[in-house]
């Protein structure tokens, strides 16, 4: 069988099986075990062989850890706390609860690693409470999706994790420049936020004022998520931990301040958190194993290669590159999840990355925030459809203000292929040690 028939099976039967509503982990594997099954030139061995390679990569140990951490922060109820904090920061400005929705989404960003745990927990308190105010249903649920992509871009990352582990890029020193993105997404949606406030004259600043000693208590109660965050960024930074032992540490930290400052912590409430984990981490999993066999199949066939080619003969310059780079996963996001995404693609833009003077770091924050915006676009969209479902709106009031908040999003994206030191310019002063790896 020729490469060009096999590629086109593979390819053809992919599309059909993601066209008729096949999970998309199990549209790679099939298609997969269809192209195999056809080409004399492969043995089925192959197929549990690139799956396992896929899934064995230290790196991903993070992914549980990481997990297990928010979704145990969210059940102790830190998720509460974070939103009192913002409030306690934000909530005076005029259009102050989409502030608060914005800064809590970029707290919690830093606690979660998820856009998807950030809608549930922020969008279940806040999009309500917008819409008693006066805020409309479409304007709440696209403001908190959109904010909700800041928790792919501001550490820790499972995206980031991902990606360190498909580029041989080191994920500590992708944690560091995410910080400079991260916060600027959330200052341009502020703007937009304060903007629609003052157009529609709404949410006005709250004169309740709190006491002193309510105002201590919200900030102790709202530095514990903060805490989390130094135990993993400051472990990284000091050459203690890497970034899988942080995601271990960090998981032990929050179990203890479930149980000593929370006091809500027992034995059903672990066990609850660790076979969540467990789900979600087997789905990340299957979604790796199944896009490394895929992603192989098709560099088997030629067809990376001559990606790869094409990259290289028209993207002359590397900024023409990441604006290449950056177009592709914007497209991409629209209908794939991010983990298959980037272990489909992401090594073979590593590898020209390199042969063009590209650098991969760089080009790993535009590849996350090209697939973290992916979720707010249909039809894929996951984060946008579920703040419309906790709206109770269709998927169709949200897009109006999605699309703003996607033009805002593409902006920043182009500054940042201009201006390389928003992305560069942390790690290099505070982890050169780790800009090599």
């Amino acid at each position: 069988m020729s490469p060009e028939t096999a590629l086109t099976i593979l390819l053809v039967s992919f599309v059909v099986l993601f066209t008729v509503g096949v999970p998309l982990a199990m549209a790679l594997l099939f298609s997969s075990v269809i192209t195999i099954a056809v080409d004399p030139n492969l043995s089925v061995v192959v197929l549990p062989q690139k799956i396992y390679t896929g899934i064995d990569n230290f790196l991903l140990l993070a992914i549980p850890g990481f997990m297990f951490a928010a979704l145990m922060m969210n059940k102790i109820g830190v998720t509460r706390d974070i939103v009192r904090l913002s409030d306690l920061l934000v909530g005076r400005i005029k259009g102050g609860l989409a502030h608060i929705n914005v800064v809590s989404s970029m707290l919690m960003g830093g606690v979660s690693g998820s856009s998807t745990a950030d809608v549930a927990g922020i969008g279940a308190i806040l999009i309500p409470a917008m819409k008693d105010k006066g805020y409309s249903p479409g304007f709440s649920a696209s403001l908190t999706a959109a904010s909700s992509s800041i928790g792919s871009i501001i550490p820790p990352s499972i995206l980031m994790v991902i990606y360190g582990a498909s580029a041989n890029v080191s994920i500590g020193a992708l944690f560091i420049a995410g910080y400079i993105p991260g916060i600027l997404v959330g200052l341009t949606q502020l703007v937009i936020a304060w903007y629609y406030a003052h157009k529609y004259g709404i949410d006005m600043p709250s004169k309740e004022k709190k006491t002193r000693a309510e105002k201590l208590e919200i900030l102790a109660k709202g530095l514990i998520p903060v805490s989390v965050i130094c135990v993993i960024i400051g472990g990284i930074m000091t050459g203690v931990m890497t970034a899988t032992e942080s995601a271990a540490v960090a998981s032990v930290y929050v179990v203890f301040v479930g149980a000593v400052i929370y006091r809500k912590m027992s034995f059903a409430i672990l066990m609850d958190v660790a076979v969540e984990t467990a789900l979600l981490t087997a789905v990340v999993m299957l979604c790796v194993g199944t896009a490394t066999l895929f992603g192989w199949l098709m560099s088997f066939y030629g067809i990376l290669d001559v990606a790869g080619n094409l990259f290289e003969t028209y993207a002359s310059s590397p900024t023409i590159f990441l604006i290449f780079a950056s177009i592709l996963f914007l497209l991409l996001g629209t209908f794939m999840d991010p983990a298959p995404a980037m272990l489909i693609f992401v090594p073979v833009l590593a590898s020209v990355a390199s042969t063009i003077g590209a650098d991969p770091l760089q080009l790993g924050i535009l590849v996350i925030m090209a697939l973290a915006i992916g979720k707010i676009t249909p039809p894929y969209g996951i984060s946008l459809l579920l703040a419309c479902t906790i709206a109770g709106i269709p998927l169709t009031k949200g897009l109006g203000w999605t699309v703003v908040f996607f033009g805002a999003f593409c902006a920043l994206m182009l500054a940042i292929v201009f201006f390389p030191s928003i992305t560069l310019g942390l790690p290099t002063l505070l982890t050169p040690e780790l800009m090599g790896r």
